[in-house]
């Protein structure tokens, strides 16, 4: 039982929240009076991720390291991203997510629907701009979805995230490195995962539960009648991934994908913290979006003239 004065999501509780205990042994550890030895009873593993997030945490308040951490989750629908991005936000204390569905959405308030055709119709109906429905066709359909939408999503990494300095999980399906610059996807802060099932059954017992959970107004069958087209993506994003050496994580068991995601997150955090003091040189997009800037900036100046 965690007792009420241990309730408040302070820095004391956040270090302890992001060693993956259930709650009931975090709450034993925050009541213990020595939290190392009792994360140490625990297992090696929570107190070793206790003192990485610590030190990071120290080396960020003194300004010795200004990287930020950025998860970035990729799956298909009901495979866990949004769950797993907020179990990590949590872990963390990470008070950005940013989910790709909204996202999704309000990138088609500014896009030209005439030019991106592809970004406007349903994911497992893109297929239909490029001719019969094949299997390279439909790969086709989610590859030019997710140019836009990688381009979008890698602005704001680099922006908002890398740039800024604020550390934010991001979450959402069309994921494809090869869509991203090589420096991105090397950046420190950088940590992409993709999320896969393997057992269908698990899969359609995940959808049928989202109608009951999430998504109450329905959409459960239209994803159950669409699983072989969302099996295809989801082989084809994972075959990236691997060709990028991105990390992916099978969901099928919830608490063991858990695991497996805090521990990819730590190593990065790891590596962070090793380079304290270190300038990190700039990425290709930041770059590009200064660029950007500086010219709508002069434009802006010799309008005023």
């Amino acid at each position: 039982m965690i007792y009420d004065d241990c309730l408040a999501y302070n820095e004391k509780t956040c270090l302890v929240l992001c060693t993956g205990l259930n709650l009931k042994e975090i709450g034993q550890v925050l009541n213990s009076g020595n939290i190392e030895r009792a994360l140490e009873e625990k297992g090696k593993k929570y107190l070793g991720r206790y003192n990485n997030f610590k030190k990071y945490k120290e080396l960020a308040s003194s300004e010795q390291l200004k990287e930020p951490i950025l998860p970035l989750i990729a799956a298909m629908p009901c495979i866990g991203k949004t769950t797993m991005a907020r179990e990590i936000a949590t872990a963390f204390g990470l008070g950005n997510v940013m989910g790709g569905d909204a996202f999704r959405a309000s990138l088609r308030e500014f896009i030209d629907e005439k030019k991106e055709p592809a970004f406007f119709v349903s994911i497992y109906e893109s297929w239909k701009l490029f001719g019969e429905k094949t299997e390279e066709n439909m790969v086709k359909g989610f590859d030019a979805q997710a140019k836009i939408a990688n381009q979008a999503m890698e602005r704001l990494v680099a922006d908002r995230g890398i740039r800024d300095g604020e550390s934010m999980v991001y979450e959402y399906l069309h994921f494809l490195p090869s869509q991203y610059h090589e420096d991105t996807l090397k950046h420190p802060s950088f940590i992409p995962i993709v999320l896969t099932i393997k057992e269908k059954k698990i899969w359609e017992e995940r959808i049928k539960n989202r109608i009951k959970n999430t998504h109450l107004k329905g959409g459960a069958q239209r994803l159950l009648d669409a699983l072989d087209a969302y099996a295809l993506f989801q082989k084809n994003l994972e075959r990236e991934a691997r060709e990028y050496n991105i990390p992916v994580v099978e969901t099928d068991d919830w608490k063991k994908a858990v695991d497996e995601c805090l521990a990819i997150v730590f190593e990065k955090i790891k590596n962070l913290n090793s380079l304290a003091g270190k300038e990190i040189e700039k990425t290709e997009m930041q770059k590009k979006i200064e660029e950007e800037r500086k010219r709508a900036k002069g434009k802006e100046e010799a309008m005023h003239k």
